[in-house]
């Protein structure tokens, strides 16, 4: 996760600024139809969010922060989709969608050089659903687990 620490503790107004931003420039970069731009930059989306669906979802569980919650960044993203899922907050079909994702996102990204045209809107369509449905499976979790 690319986000600081000093960004965490931002104002959530704030940060829902940061995400509108965000997302009106991969609709930007989508009506340019600059695929590759909008798909680095709602993957890193989604990546933010499975972190912050990690963190919310296990002090939803234990009452506290995760054990290396100052050090998020260094925790692979494969293994917060994989935490995630024994927790039982993603279903085995949803994080295989959002590893697959990755894994295409890191293929294309090591060849981008010879296939600067290799992301379509699909891709970035695709993304955005993902996006959303950690959301969803997030807040549900969170809701069935207060305490």
């Amino acid at each position: 996760m690319g986000r600081s620490k000093e960004n965490n503790e931002l104002d959530p107004f704030v940060k829902y600024g940061v995400f509108k931003k965000a997302f009106t420039n991969v609709n930007l970069f989508k009506s340019q139809k600059n695929f590759l731009a909008a798909h680095v930059l709602i993957f890193s989306i989604l990546e933010d969010r499975v972190t912050a669906a990690y963190v919310v979802c296990y002090r939803a569980l234990n009452q506290r922060n995760p054990p290396q919650y100052n050090e998020l960044s260094k925790i692979a993203f494969r293994n917060l989709v994989s935490n995630l899922t024994v927790m039982g907050v993603l279903d085995e079909l949803l994080a295989e969608k959002i590893r697959n994702a990755a894994i295409k996102r890191n293929k294309l990204t090591h060849e981008m050089m010879w296939r600067l045209d290799c992301f379509s809107e699909e891709d970035v369509n695709e993304v955005r659903y993902l996006i959303n449905k950690v959301n969803k499976m997030r807040r549900y979790f969170v809701k069935i687990h207060k305490k």
